[in-house]
């Protein structure tokens, strides 16, 4: 059988399950099995993982350094097997086309409409069923015992409110106003002092009520740090939006997926038609954007706006 070689993680959780989702879809397409170089997040998470990790432990250690280019891995996975092709479905007019052997994958895969519009909705829900171990903690049970009676609204702060972080990163997310929530929930008719607000404003800028939490921290490439009982210090924001009954949610692939996922969520998401990166340009600005029905609205900025849709 040949192989889709995951060479890179790219970003964080909800990054992560793009990249695993079309490497999924495109390895079920071929009857190619998925080799990765680490484990992510997804092995504990969900109930019926795709992948195994790749024998050769040298080759897995090496790409272990984040530092390293896409030429420097590429050419690493080629020592070890020399006939393999890099891919990139974002380079490609057709996302799935089908190369002759081995692959080497290591691709966002979130930018190419072909992506979304190759993938079978039946099984990306299958793909990212929560494990047994989710299911048995405390926030699992308790959100799912009160699903579709509450509503929310996402603010996606963080890294992308962080002017240093900003300044010294790479960085394409602006930050979406409070007042564009507010304007979304007056237009379709909802109480803004009854939506219960998910954020990661850890300094309590914007989301000034927001509980303290501990941070069990992030490191690459299996990311989140594992904590027991708890698993990751995000689950239980991201099962606050699964659940709910409403999402008004972020430019946020996190609560992207959240949204599509939840068996119960009528969402409303932001027309991300500007771009003004946080502190760049001393410019301490927010944007304020519209929102419409559905989740389709992509999270990241493009001109003109994208859509998400898997059918």
């Amino acid at each position: 059988m040949s192989k889709l070689i995951l060479s890179h993680w790219h970003g964080k959780f909800g990054n992560r399950m793009h990249e695993y989702a079309f490497a999924s879809t495109y390895a079920k397409k071929y009857e190619y099995s998925i080799e990765a170089f680490s484990h992510w997040e997804g092995i504990l998470l969900f109930k019926n993982p795709q992948y195994k990790l790749l024998e050769e432990k040298e080759l897995c250690e090496y790409l272990r350094n984040s530092d390293l280019s896409l030429e420097e891995r590429n050419a690493k996975v080629l020592e070890y097997y020399p006939e393999a092709n890099y891919f990139d479905p974002h380079q490609h007019e057709n996302a799935y086309a089908q190369p002759v052997c081995q692959i080497i994958f290591d691709s966002l895969s979130a930018y190419n409409d072909d992506i979304f519009l190759g993938m079978d909705s039946k099984f990306i829900k299958s793909l990212f069923e929560f494990s047994d171990l989710v299911k048995e903690t405390d926030s699992y049970k308790y959100w799912e015992s009160i699903k579709g009676t509450y509503d929310v609204a996402h603010l996606r702060r963080d890294d992308i409110a962080n002017v240093e972080f900003n300044l010294t990163h790479i960085q394409g997310y602006s930050v979406i106003s409070k007042e564009s929530y507010f304007k979304a929930f007056e237009k379709f008719g909802f109480d803004k002092d009854k939506i219960q607000w998910v954020s990661d404003d850890f300094i309590n800028k914007w989301h000034t009520d927001r509980p303290k939490t501990k941070q069990m921290g992030w490191s690459f490439p299996e990311g989140s740090i594992y904590c027991p009982g708890i698993i990751f210090d995000w689950l239980d924001d991201f099962l606050k939006i699964y659940f709910a009954r409403t999402v008004f949610r972020a430019n946020s692939s996190f609560s992207w997926w959240a949204c599509y996922l939840s068996p119960t969520a009528k969402v409303y998401s932001p027309i991300v038609d500007k771009q003004l990166i946080y502190g760049r340009n001393g410019l301490t600005q927010e944007i304020d954007v519209e929102f419409s029905e559905g989740n389709e609205n992509h999270w990241m900025h493009f001109d003109p706006p994208r859509k998400i849709i898997i059918t």
